[in-house]
């Protein structure tokens, strides 16, 4: 009896092992199948199904299934799944991507401190990366939404400089012109506030010198007033020379926001579109369709 029991659970297992990997080879499929055709919400779905299987868990399942999540815009699924992924396939030659896609995540997350540490971490170790001036960008654009405007301009100025071709220079240089504008904008309101104090403290001075015209002699009194009524001239022409051209800029600055390049919208990027990598994961995907196929039939 304990013989036919043994027996029967054996069976069992064997059984169910092989319906488990039928559904795990279903599952790859399905989700390399949605990741091919762009639909990243199916393929994220059928991906993390798929990874739920022992025998799907290995770095090209994993690695699609983050690529979907972030094109999904997932980010925090994504950065859960980057950092799994880093601690679980550290040698994996997906590596280097996954890092650099921790870091923008982190970047699309608003975390700039940790997404700079992240990035600055990839440079070092994949200078030559083709993703390296993508992460020099997100570094800027960490840096210049904490209004660290100097240093984000020296990152921005560095991709338009060493990285021409890349997708993200002009971007970059978008940036750094919107920076100079600021720059601009800046001095023209401390000079106008400036020359504006001057001009009230010198007309303010003629309106005295105008009050004691009557009490002293009249020659010591109007050459004063002359002289202060030039000044009060020049300084008033002045503080509408800044008036108008902090006008013409602030008017740049909207015309150019209107045509600017659209960097909240990242070109595409080259991360998951390299040919050996589809190239590996579709042979993947095909020979699991293959065996389950064989299985069916």
């Amino acid at each position: 009896m304990k013989k036919i029991f043994s027996i029967a659970v054996l069976f069992c297992s064997f059984s169910f092992f092989g319906f488990s990997s039928e559904s795990a080879s279903r599952a790859f499929v399905e989700g390399c199948k949605s990741y091919s055709q762009g639909d990243w919400a199916s393929a994220k779905f059928m991906l993390k199904k798929a990874v739920s299987y022992p025998e799907n868990i290995n770095p090209d399942a994993y690695y699609m299934l983050i690529s979907a999540e972030v094109n999904d815009g997932d980010n925090k699924g994504a950065l859960d799944d980057c950092n799994l992924y880093l601690e679980t396939f550290p040698d994996s030659i997906y590596s280097p991507r996954i890092t650099y896609q921790k870091g923008k995540v982190l970047f699309n997350l608003g975390e700039y401190d940790k997404s700079i540490i992240t990035l600055s971490d990839f440079c070092h170790q994949y200078e030559n990366d083709e993703m390296y001036s993508y992460a020099l960008f997100y570094i800027g654009e960490s840096l210049f939404a904490g209004y660290k405007y100097d240093d984000a301009k020296v990152i921005y100025q560095k991709i338009v400089d060493d990285y021409p071709e890349s997708g993200k220079a002009p971007a970059a240089q978008y940036r750094i012109d919107t920076i100079n504008q600021r720059s601009r904008e800046e001095k023209l309101i401390y000079l106008l506030k400036q020359t504006g104090e001057e001009y009230l403290s010198a007309k303010e001075d003629y309106e005295k010198q105008l009050r004691l015209y009557n009490s002293e002699s009249i020659n010591n009194t109007r050459q004063r007033l002359v002289e202060s009524q030039s000044r009060n001239e020049e300084l008033e022409r002045q503080v509408s020379d800044l008036e108008a051209q902090l006008a013409a800029l602030r008017s740049e600055i909207s015309n150019a926001s209107a045509k600017k390049v659209d960097v909240d919208v990242p070109n595409p990027e080259p991360y998951d579109e390299t040919q050996e990598t589809l190239k590996k994961l579709k042979a993947k995907a095909l020979e699991a369709q293959r065996i389950l196929e064989e299985k069916n039939q």
